[in-house]
């Protein structure tokens, strides 16, 4: 996600990496493009990033922006609904909203069948079923 974060180039220079082979070298400088991931703001600056693309959306896609402010940790998803319906219309919203910003979800989980049958297997995407018995890695948690 964090490498999907393009910087604005008025904001490079606060990214600034300086380094020399050795010390006869000159000092050699670099400003990062993007938000990169091991720096002190790249949690803020991703997940901003991700707000400001749902609030720009929402009056396309109330529902997704909902679930993107609400719902989303960092990187990581979590949501529900109440009938199949309502789960569709989450996933065809955040879908389109994460799109226009050049983000994609790729691991899915569901305790409906119905549902994870949108998504094709053969893509570059995992797709699992919650079934009562199985248990799914989230946040690192089990």
């Amino acid at each position: 996600m964090y490498r999907q974060v393009v910087m604005h180039p008025s904001h490079t220079p606060f990214q600034r990496i300086l380094w020399r082979e050795n010390k006869e070298d000159a000092i050699k400088t670099d400003e990062l493009t993007r938000v990169t991931y091991g720096t002190a703001p790249a949690s803020f600056l991703a997940v901003r990033a991700l707000q400001q693309l749902a609030r720009d959306e929402s009056q396309n896609f109330p529902i997704g922006y909902e679930i993107i402010l609400r719902d989303f940790y960092v990187d990581d998803l979590l949501t529900g609904a109440n009938t199949l319906a309502e789960g569709n219309q989450i996933v065809d919203e955040v879908l389109a909203i994460l799109r226009k910003g050049g983000f994609e979800l790729r691991k899915w989980n569901s305790n409906t069948k119905n549902l994870l049958k949108r998504f094709d297997r053969s893509d570059d995407m995992s797709v699992l079923n919650l079934d009562k018995d199985e248990e799914a890695n989230t946040l690192g948690l089990q």
